[in-house]
């Protein structure tokens, strides 16, 4: 759905702020940050380094941090949709962040100009410029909000385009310099936690003020910067020649790789087809809420038997465990968002948030408490059995829930703790710092699941299943939301009828039982290894370390 403010994967996201997957571990030697980031120049470049700045920074971190502070504001203001259309609205924006793998086969195999990535990021840039502009001269009211969909699907593809061929040069050149790359991803998760805390700055004066629309206004230079840095070359990158002129050498290792891997390949191409089709359905707002939950448990059986046809079946059962538990965390943010931030006349005894408290003042409590989590896991689970850490993140993800049923009860007001206080000490401090703990043994697996000479392509791949998975899960979350009875029509006379009697038993449901699902689902489908341990991709167990291996790098070094 649409929040309040994004997270790193797409403007309309129906879950809490968090911070990026690619945080950084904590180095085993501190240096000054003046030493180290000399040493980055030294080892990537300035020129590699400024690009990642302008994607991450000004992209990633700045830009839909400001549209997706918007987002709210225009849902409920201009749009005056309910939370289930908003819920389905953010599902349709969130499609290219699905269909990644086929952005990156599409310019691997198809060089614009001689180039794979240059002019693709130049070109989505100019169209996410132009729909930022229409969204910000188009004068939105109710019933207009398939056209504001339209335009962050257009955003959204700009992002997601700039951030997997970016992403793609820095990890290539990470495997080039592996001494550094946990410096390299530092420095990632830097700039998009600073643009960010700039995205949350900007916003205040605008919040503040009621001038929504000066929000969408402030995303078009940082969108259309990434035209000029993009043209400019500033991503270093070999034009290609005449294909007769590549050597054999090379063209017959491309052709194996294709024909060793047609099967992940057309894996690709039949997800994208499935994520189309659940988007549309969703885009179309059908009535029939049981012809959603067909389509969404069709598309995750599908998928789930592709897993299995295309895949090794130790690779296949970890996409499974991570596409079924993101599938199973029912998603209702929109649900929640709208109880925070509704008024009087909607919901009488609601807490009646401002949007400045809801999108930025705990924003930036929220950024801080994730890189605290971030750290918590490093210290406690870095070398942890995986399937223990899931364990954990399933626990602390379903306790994390239990605030937000003790504040729907209103049970925090009858201990005499007001709203705000109760909201900043659970959903803005506790809940970033579950969040994060519990999302890192995800990504540290989907890393160890990739083949060699395949990286980019399979964790793309897992990657996207991953961010299909959320999709689904707020497909089931719209479905959950209907049969309880949830109702949020802002367009009515009276300005506002809700019904919102039925969300403490979805939050007991979907946000404390269904994540306890995932810790049986461990015995089967996670390999008992540790943290740090290699996957052998054949047979799915641990390898035995050399001598070499003796002393751990870094975590998170290279799992971006």
């Amino acid at each position: 759905a649409m929040p309040p403010r994004p997270t790193p994967d797409g403007v309309m996201s129906d879950t809490k702020p968090t911070t990026s997957s690619s945080a950084p571990a904590a180095a085993s030697k501190r240096v000054s940050p003046r030493e180290n980031f000399a040493q980055l120049r030294a080892t990537y470049g300035d020129a590699l380094l400024k690009f990642i700045a302008s994607v991450m920074f000004g992209l990633k971190g700045a830009m839909l941090g400001v549209i997706g502070t918007s987002a709210l504001p225009y849902a409920q203001n201009y749009l005056k949709l309910s939370a289930k259309e908003l819920q389905r609205y953010g599902i349709v924006a969130a499609f290219p962040w699905t269909v990644k793998p086929i952005i990156g086969m599409t310019s691997d195999l198809f060089p614009i100009g001689g180039y794979h990535k240059r002019y693709y990021i130049a070109l989505t840039s100019i169209i996410g410029s132009a729909a930022i502009i229409m969204l910000a001269m188009t004068d939105f009211k109710p019933g207009m909000g398939p056209m504001y969909v339209l335009g962050l699907l257009a955003v959204n593809a700009q992002v997601a385009t700039a951030d997997l061929l970016t992403e793609g040069k820095y990890t290539e050149r990470m495997r080039e310099n592996p001494s550094k790359s946990s410096d390299m991803v530092s420095f990632v998760w830097m700039c998009i936690t600073l643009g960010g805390v700039f995205a949350t700055v900007v916003s205040f004066f605008s919040i503040r003020s009621k001038n929504y629309n000066s929000l969408l206004w402030i995303a078009v230079p940082l969108s259309a910067q990434a035209v000029f840095t993009s043209l400019a070359g500033w991503l270093p990158e070999e034009k290609v020649g005449d294909p007769d002129a590549e050597s054999a050498t090379k063209r017959a290792q491309g052709k194996e790789l294709w024909r060793k891997n047609f099967a992940v390949f057309a894996m690709s191409i039949f997800m994208a087809i499935m994520c189309l089709l659940l988007a549309v359905v969703q885009f179309l707002q059908l009535s029939n809420s049981y012809v959603d939950l067909a389509v969404t448990l069709g598309v995750t059986f599908v998928l789930s038997v592709s897993m299995y046809v295309c895949l090794p079946r130790p690779i296949a059962n970890v996409t499974f465990f991570l596409f079924l538990t993101s599938v199973l965390s029912v998603s209702f943010g929109s649900a929640m968002s709208y109880w925070f931030t509704v008024d009087e006349k909607c919901l009488p005894d609601g807490p009646h948030f401002d949007y400045l408290f809801y999108s930025v003042y705990t924003s930036i409590i929220a950024r801080v408490c994730g890189a605290i989590g971030i750290y918590l896991f490093q210290v406690f689970f870095s070398n942890a059995n995986v399937r223990f850490a899931f364990w954990m993140s399933a626990v602390l993800s379903s306790v994390a829930s239990i605030g937000d049923y003790i504040i729907v009860h209103r049970w925090n007001k009858q201990w005499g703790i007001s709203d705000k206080a109760f909201y900043l000490v659970g959903d803005t401090i506790l809940e970033p710092i579950v969040g994060m703990m519990a999302s890192m043994p995800s990504v540290v697996l989907m890393s160890k699941m990739c083949p060699e000479n395949m990286e980019a392509t399979m964790f793309a791949i897992l990657a996207s299943f991953s961010n299909l998975g959320g999709s689904l899960s707020s497909a089931l979350g719209v479905f959950a939301m209907d049969l309880a009875g949830i109702k949020t029509d802002l367009k009515s006379s009276e300005g506002g009828s809700c019904d919102f009697s039925g969300l403490p038993n979805l939050i007991f449901y979907c946000g404390i039982l269904f994540p306890l699902i995932s810790i049986p689902l461990t015995f089967v489908f996670v390999p008992n290894i540790n943290m740090q341990d290699v996957v052998n991709l054949d047979t799915g167990k641990r390898e035995r370390k050399t001598n070499d291996d003796k002393e751990s790098e870094p975590l998170l070094a290279a799992n971006k």
